[in-house]
């Protein structure tokens, strides 16, 4: 038989102790869930932004007499773009009546049209260490342009400012430039 008067119960301060672990676990639970959940979001931006930039640079690689165009209309902003005059890449109209350049104009609008209802923005600029010293194909050996898509506080352009611009600019005589800014959310694609 065992003696009762040895049996002591459950003391607040154990279970005071027992709750506050309890609560760094809970904590650091949510904590990761916000983590993962910021990854997921990340993630489905990424393969947002990539099956835009493969729709337009079929679109370019389709139409490769206009590069100069698309180039053009794809940087404006969409408040300083207006809708082509023309009907050119509407959907369900016939594409044999536009010139290359009427088709760059309406397939850009469009783009930018559909990129409103979401929070991208893309651009096209000359690839930065294309191998030469200038800023078109005449003047450079593999001259190429890059389709740069960015999303949040990010801007698809190529500078200095690490808080906004998406890659580092080119230097000239070196093999720099082209990189992602460390905050940038953003791609690049060379077509």
């Amino acid at each position: 038989m065992t003696n009762l008067s040895n049996q002591r119960g459950v003391g607040l301060i154990e279970v005071m102790v027992a709750l506050l672990l309890l609560t760094v676990a809970v904590l650091g639970y949510t904590a990761l869930q916000g983590k993962a959940i910021q990854a997921t979001n990340e993630s489905f931006e990424r393969s947002q932004s990539l099956v835009m930039m493969r729709n337009i640079a079929e679109k370019i690689h389709a139409n490769p007499s206009a590069i100069e165009i698309y180039e053009e209309n794809l940087n404006k902003s969409y408040a300083s773009s207006s809708a082509p005059s023309e009907k050119c890449g509407l959907e369900g109209v016939a594409a044999d009546f536009c010139s290359p350049e009427q088709l760059a104009v309406a397939e850009s609008y469009n783009l930018k049209t559909k990129l409103q209802n979401y929070d991208f923005q893309i651009q096209m600029h000359p690839c930065p260490n294309t191998g030469g010293t200038g800023t078109d194909a005449a003047d450079n050996i593999m001259f190429s342009y890059c389709l740069i898509s960015a999303w949040g506080e990010t801007t698809p352009t190529i500078g200095t400012d690490d808080e906004s611009d998406c890659l580092t600019e080119r230097v000239v005589g070196e093999a720099a430039g082209g990189n992602y800014h460390p905050k940038a959310t953003c791609m690049m694609m060379e077509i």
